[in-house]
């Protein structure tokens, strides 16, 4: 048994050729995987749409208001129809309304990203799926690229996706698309802020989940990591008064990216991110190195 063992997962001795064919088969497998479970899937991502949904409506309704179009969920036309027009321009816009939706989605981004992540490496390590894998032509940085634009696409759904959409359900609301004529840059500022803030969170669920033999000890750490940080940072700042405490936590510091990045009165508060794109950069490298190190051993292993 051992020698048949030894000719099916014999360790590839031959050349790599160039590409990322391995990797983005690896990649492809992981999400259609994780997809054929419908319930999670459901669950996780109906905040996210029941809010893209919300903020959809509030920008439709912004710009229908603001060109005299009173929408049909609104009642028919009246004074007050213009009087809200008005209103809605001068108190909605667009910008903070992205910025809101970015916030207030981050919890349920990272219970997508926890959920999909938690167990990519940690239950290849636990079925011994790596054997398979490293036996083939598929080096450590392939492997790793397969399992971060696997949670990454799924990131991606959560967070990127909807900013999205409320973006083109601005530019088509809006009268003579003055919403690309006059905030155009939201479309790839938010297309940045989701690319950074899905990849941050995805390297250090990555990390997490490449420390356990199994997906609900990975969830514990991750949720445990997550909220505890979240929360120490939050009361320092209530007690403090000072919204410095926030960049104790990773969510803390991507408020001050937001703040940075989106310049909007919502967040005034916020000072200069310098600090904060330190913090969010030295976790990345730590998360990478961590990857990397695991990995490798699961690569000796084989």
């Amino acid at each position: 048994m051992a020698r048949a063992d030894t000719e099916i997962y014999r360790r590839f001795r031959g050349t790599l050729r160039p590409g990322r064919a391995g990797s983005l088969a690896l990649a492809r497998v992981g999400i259609a995987s994780a997809a054929r479970k419908k319930l999670p899937l459901v669950i996780l991502f109906a905040p996210p749409t029941i809010a893209t949904v919300i903020f959809g409506f509030v920008v439709y309704a912004r710009f229908s208001l603001e060109s005299g179009v009173t929408p049909s969920a609104l009642g028919p036309p009246s004074p007050v129809s213009a009087i809200a027009g008005t209103v809605a321009k001068t108190l909605i816009q667009v910008k903070d309304q992205i910025v809101l939706f970015h916030l207030a989605l981050s919890g349920f981004t990272l219970l997508v990203i926890a959920w999909f992540g938690a167990g990519l490496i940690a239950e290849d390590r636990r079925t011994g799926a790596h054997l398979l894998y490293f036996s083939r032509p598929l080096t450590a940085g392939g492997y790793l690229a397969a399992r971060f634009l696997t949670l990454l696409f799924f990131g991606l759904l959560a967070v990127l996706l909807p900013s999205l959409l409320i973006c083109l359900v601005a530019t088509f609301a809006s009268p003579e698309w003055s919403f690309l004529k006059q905030e155009g840059s939201v479309v790839p500022k938010s297309i940045l802020f989701a690319l950074l803030w899905a990849g941050v969170w995805c390297s250090v669920q990555l990390a997490i989940s490449s420390l356990f033999r199994r997906k609900t000890f990975a969830l514990i750490a991750s949720f445990a990591g997550f909220m505890i940080t979240g929360a120490v940072s939050v009361l320092l700042t209530g007690l403090n008064r000072d919204p410095a405490w926030l960049q104790l936590s990773l969510q803390g510091e991507f408020r001050y990216v937001a703040a940075w990045m989106f310049d909007s009165r919502l967040l005034r508060e916020f000072g200069d991110p310098t600090w904060s794109f330190v913090g969010i950069g030295l976790v990345t490298i730590l998360s990478w190195a961590v990857l990397f190190v695991q990995v490798r051993k699961l690569e000796a292993a084989v």
